[in-house]
């Protein structure tokens, strides 16, 4: 009886071949227009397929950049299962090293106006990949762990690297050493035992403004 995962078809292989090839088409074309005034025809025709076929993969421009958000999370975190604190630091520095290599579009799909038109489809993946790395402060009930989370993910964005690189010229290295100190340092047993916010009266920064929580 055969065991582990099954390959993919022929089929299935096609179609990632095709989609891969209208996001690099996409990633193309954002380095010479603004995203949002991109076509679908233009996509297709620098993709090098039918229209009908790029329509058949993704079915609206809210699809294609979906579909972008995913290529760039894949890309910037291929290889990397985060298990520790320490882990998560060193982890920083690839995604922002493979960051800077797709700085265009990645900075626009991070900094997009209209997120009901740029999803964000790799929300779960992330909370996920920081929860392995953190451990159980990060699972634990209550505002410290909300907030560890809250501000670890803001750390390992490719933001915070555009961010620091915008405001004080930092390399990819340099911004991740900064993040990952950050990581290790807010993450550390003394830090959960003498760090805890107080409880307060007040409903959480996630009520006031009608974000849900990340758990």
């Amino acid at each position: 009886m055969a065991t582990g995962k099954s390959r993919p078809s022929l089929r299935e292989a096609q179609r990632a071949v095709t989609e891969q090839r209208i996001i690099d088409a996409l990633v193309d074309l954002i380095d010479q227009e603004h995203p949002l005034e991109i076509s679908m025809t233009a996509v297709a025709r620098r993709a090098g397929v039918s229209e009908p076929t790029l329509y058949r993969h993704f079915p609206t421009k809210r699809h294609l950049f979906a579909g972008l958000a995913r290529h760039q999370f894949q890309a910037v975190t291929v290889g990397l299962a985060p298990a520790s604190a320490d882990d998560l630091a060193d982890a920083v520095r690839v995604v922002f090293e493979r960051s800077a290599g797709m700085e265009h579009s990645i900075r626009w799909t991070l900094a997009a106006p209209d997120p009901e038109g740029v999803p964000r489809p790799n929300v779960d993946a992330r909370l996920s990949m920081l929860r392995a790395a953190l451990g159980s402060p990060a699972e634990e009930d209550g505002d410290a762990a909300q907030f560890l989370l809250c501000t670890v993910l803001l750390l390992t964005s490719p933001m915070a690297w555009l961010y620091w690189k915008d405001y004080l010229g930092l390399e990819p290295a340099d911004a991740a050493a900064a993040a990952g100190w950050a990581i290790k340092t807010l993450a550390s047993p003394a830090a959960q035992a003498h760090h805890k916010p107080a409880h307060t009266n007040r409903s959480s920064p996630s009520k006031r403004t009608g974000t849900p929580r990340l758990s």
